[in-house]
């Protein structure tokens, strides 16, 4: 197809009907219809459904192209990626439509990769003339699914786009219309850009096409329920015709501050968990420490006196007789009055009154008289006090000494780690609020505080599941440190 004419943005919440309508839409402008005899013969199928699962008429490119993931199932948004479908109007003006993934999906995790997958789709196109969001018209209330749409969009889409805003107000004609108007009146809606279309051509299920189309009453009036669509269609277009088209690039800069953004806040997730991880790992170390000191106290006293019988050898002024086998060890008779005899000598000790009766061996020892001799030097057996090392005490001792050591070597490593997480941790904080501050500069109601509460949800789930205490304990830190950081972005965003 040539360079369109005009480019359209199709925004809405999961299951608000924005694939049918792109079959409305295909349809019309393909000079189609549903009536009476014809049926569908004439409608254009480019996004399947469960009526007709394959696409009739090729409008996205490539030959069996289409958004639609899984046609059955019906529990999560289908539409999981940005699809351009191109048409002609009249002859002359050249059409696209861009489908893009639903808000509100049940996977809520998806949210935020579809709002970048939608500025993405916006940035690549050559410009945007008009922004068509999707609402359920048969809603009397704002439930809280659709408001949180709402708030996503508002929060999405750049300042500079809300004159290019038109609603599609589906599954619904002027009599069975219940949605209060006022609920959107933050989008500032024009009456002109208002449009009512019963979509109910596909809405059916459970029941087979033959099955409908041989219920002549309901196919009156889906006959006419295709009328009213076709006359909406066509103010609708007419309307965009008339619409000036806006550059895509604000889409860029929104695009690009929102994943920077996503960057903060993700690096701000890690960050704090890493820093309540060594802040952790600080006090379980002061704790060591603290165990270690009290250790190495108890275990101080390690060494006891006590006293033992030692035997030193001392001179006398007097001689005293020893047994030679027993030299210094054995005084057989201290202070002997013999002549000093320093050699042994049988005869001699025979008159010593260590000698036993028959004069030949030692009454004290029992050895012969013959191994006898004098000396000056004898043995004294003494008492002396001693310090006793208790071995265990003293490896206990030891052990807490190495550890005290170590855990303050330790304690100063983490207390330098966590000043340094700490300020990581601030100019991540800073980066964050400077680039939401520049955010709004382009999308006024762009609402962060909300996006986070998203996240400090999770981690509060998280606690809850966890059975890892220390775990449950991080997760509430962390909650806590981002909602305080909620406080903050509040305070300088008032």
């Amino acid at each position: 197809m040539s360079s369109p004419h005009i480019v359209m943005l199709v925004i809405g919440e999961s299951g608000a009907g924005k694939s049918t309508f792109l079959n409305y839409m295909a349809t019309y402008l393909n000079g189609g219809s549903f009536d009476e005899q014809l049926h569908f013969k004439t409608f254009k199928i480019v996004v399947p459904n469960h009526l007709f699962p394959q696409i009739n008429y090729n409008a996205a490119g490539r030959p069996g192209q289409h958004s639609e993931m899984n046609i059955h199932e019906t529990s999560m948004s289908q539409t999981q990626k940005c699809t351009a479908y191109n048409f002609v109007w009249n002859h002359t003006t050249y059409v696209q439509i861009i489908d893009t993934p639903g808000f509100n999906d049940t996977d809520v995790k998806k949210d935020d990769k579809n709002i970048q997958a939608i500025l993405v789709a916006a940035e690549k196109a050559p410009f945007i003339t008009a922004i068509l969001i999707t609402i359920n018209g048969t809603i009397s209330r704002l439930s809280t699914s659709l408001k949180s749409t709402l708030n996503q969009l508002r929060g999405s889409l750049p300042d500079r786009v809300f004159n290019n805003l038109f609603f599609i107000f589906t599954n619904c004609t002027e009599d069975s219309f219940n949605f209060d108007i006022k609920l959107i009146q933050e989008y500032n809606p024009v009456q002109s850009r208002q449009f009512l279309m019963q979509n109910s051509l596909f809405s059916r299920k459970g029941v087979t096409l033959d099955a409908i189309l041989s219920d002549r009453k309901l196919v009156t009036k889906m006959a006419q329920n295709w009328v009213e669509s076709e006359e909406s269609m066509e103010r609708l277009m007419q309307e965009i015709h008339n619409t000036a088209s806006i550059s895509s690039s604000v889409f860029k800069e929104m695009r690009e501050r929102r994943n920077l953004l996503l960057v903060h806040k993700e690096n701000l997730i890690t960050r704090q968990k890493t820093l309540l991880e060594t802040m952790h790992h600080l006090e379980i170390e002061k704790e060591r420490l603290v165990k270690a000191a009290e250790d190495q106290t108890k275990n101080t006293n390690y060494t006891q006196r006590k006293t033992i019988e030692v035997t030193e050898i001392e001179t006398k002024t007097y001689k005293s007789t020893l047994c030679s086998r027993h030299r210094y060890v054995k005084v057989c008779h201290e202070n002997c009055q013999l002549t000093f005899e320093p050699d042994n000598n049988f005869g001699h000790f025979q008159s010593c009154w260590c000698a036993d009766a028959n004069k030949t061996n030692c009454k004290m020892c029992g050895c012969s008289l013959g191994n006898h001799l004098h000396a000056y030097e004898i043995p004294v057996t003494k008492n002396k006090s001693i310090d006793d090392i208790i071995q265990v005490k003293k490896a206990a001792f030891d052990r807490a000494t190495r550890a005290i050591k170590s855990s303050v070597y330790q304690i100063h490593l983490l207390d330098s780690t966590v000043s340094q997480y700490q300020n990581e941790l601030n100019d991540v904080k800073n980066n964050l609020l400077e680039t939401i501050r520049q955010l709004k500069l382009i999308c006024s109601h762009f609402n962060f505080p909300e996006e986070l509460k998203g996240t400090v949800e999770k981690l509060r789930k998280e606690a809850a599941t966890t059975t890892n205490n220390n775990a449950k304990q991080e997760y509430r830190t962390t909650a806590d440190a981002i909602e305080q950081l909620i406080q903050q972005v509040q305070s300088s965003s008032a």
